[in-house]
């Protein structure tokens, strides 16, 4: 639990210490159950420990839409708390037995009496996971707003050039697609153009771009 983002700069005395302090804990999931209902309250944010999860919302016409998946060190709740929002828009569901640590959003917020180097640490961090989801939306948006597939696979794949010749993306096919909100075959059949075309080269998640980095 102590080598997440939560609590960089945090020593683990210190981790404890601001355990007990702000009420912070911790649960297990299994597999396919709830996090959170939709409608549920919440009044803390979330993050996941260990295992993977699903956020959803189901519409007006009660039907289930997939908005996003979370990760090992995902940060979740704080769009509703930080609005003032006391009841969740959305479902987390578990894909695999998962741990997720809750820390009262009020409690961890306020800096106690003290003002304690390492609680100050913990909103930093907060903040960073925070403002480093919404920077992924930003990019995310950026991306999806391209006309064509092969201009969002692009936009992506640019991301994380980075100036090496060979380069790994985060992303399975599925996950690929659901990112650039396209359908996956077609995404499929894009990329295998793509490298007909001899703009890219693949082998699963590793790319290469053939031609000059911008």
């Amino acid at each position: 639990m102590l080598n997440v983002d939560l609590f960089e700069n945090i020593d683990n005395n210190s981790v404890i210490d601001l355990l007990r302090c702000t009420g912070i804990k911790t649960k297990i999931y299994k597999k396919g159950t709830y996090i959170i209902k939709q409608g549920s309250k919440i009044d803390f944010l979330g993050v996941i420990l260990d295992g993977s999860a699903t956020i959803t919302k189901t519409d007006t016409l009660n039907r289930t839409i997939e908005i996003e998946q979370l990760k090992e060190n995902s940060i979740f709740g704080h769009n509703t708390v930080c609005l003032g929002l006391n009841k969740s828009p959305v479902n987390i569901i578990s894909n695999s037995k998962s741990e997720v640590l809750y820390l009262p959003f009020e409690k961890v917020i306020t800096p106690c009496e003290k003002l304690c180097k390492s609680h100050l640490q913990l909103i930093k961090n907060i903040m960073k996971m925070i403002s480093k989801k919404n920077s992924v939306l930003n990019e995310q948006i950026d991306i999806i707003g391209k006309k064509t597939i092969r201009e969002k696979v692009i936009s992506l794949l640019e991301g994380y050039r980075k100036g090496k010749e060979s380069f790994s993306i985060p992303y399975t096919r599925e996950e690929m697609a659901k990112f650039l909100c396209v359908d996956r075959s077609a995404l499929s059949r894009e990329l295998c153009k793509m490298r007909n075309d001899g703009i890219i080269k693949f082998n699963k998640n590793v790319f290469e771009l053939n031609y000059p980095e911008k």
